[in-house]
């Protein structure tokens, strides 16, 4: 996957990134670049917008904190709340979660609403961070290098 977007923030690299994303580049770059980029993440390789390649280098070289474990709002959550935050990391959107829960996307989008209200949330990414970060989907298996698919 390619995450084409005009988010220029650490949050939203660095969700992506988490949420299996092979490449990340800015809305804006010249249309070669962007072609380069489908290209190479076709052929199963990864591409970084040079526009925030220092950004994941500094990232990856600062100390992370251990995990803090449940966040302390995550108990407010409604079971129908952690469902819907589940299926939001799991790539659903919001038609996706309706039919899959069977209520209106007007009821899914009153779910979202509430639980990034609760969970001091501001987008999507990072819900699915979040979603990540505490274990409420499992994490995406390691898909290894081209090499390793083919057996060779």
């Amino acid at each position: 996957m390619l995450a084409l977007t005009t988010f220029d923030d650490d949050e939203a690299l660095v969700g992506m990134l988490r949420a299996g994303a092979s490449g990340f580049v800015l809305k804006g770059v010249p249309a070669e670049d962007l072609h380069r980029a489908v290209r190479v993440v076709a052929g199963g390789a990864a591409w970084l917008d040079p526009a925030v390649t220092g950004r994941v280098l500094a990232i990856y070289r600062t100390p992370t904190p251990p995990r803090a474990g449940r966040h302390a709002d995550f108990d407010a959550l409604t079971g129908r709340e952690r469902e819907v935050l589940a299926l939001i990391a799991q790539g659903n959107t919001n038609t996706e979660i309706g039919a899959r829960l069977f209520v209106s996307e007007g009821t899914v989008k009153t779910h979202i609403n509430q639980l990034f209200t609760k969970l001091q949330l501001r987008d999507r990414t990072a819900a699915i961070v979040f979603a990540f970060d505490h274990d409420l989907v499992p994490p995406l298996p390691d898909r290894g290098s081209r090499q390793s698919r083919s057996g060779q």
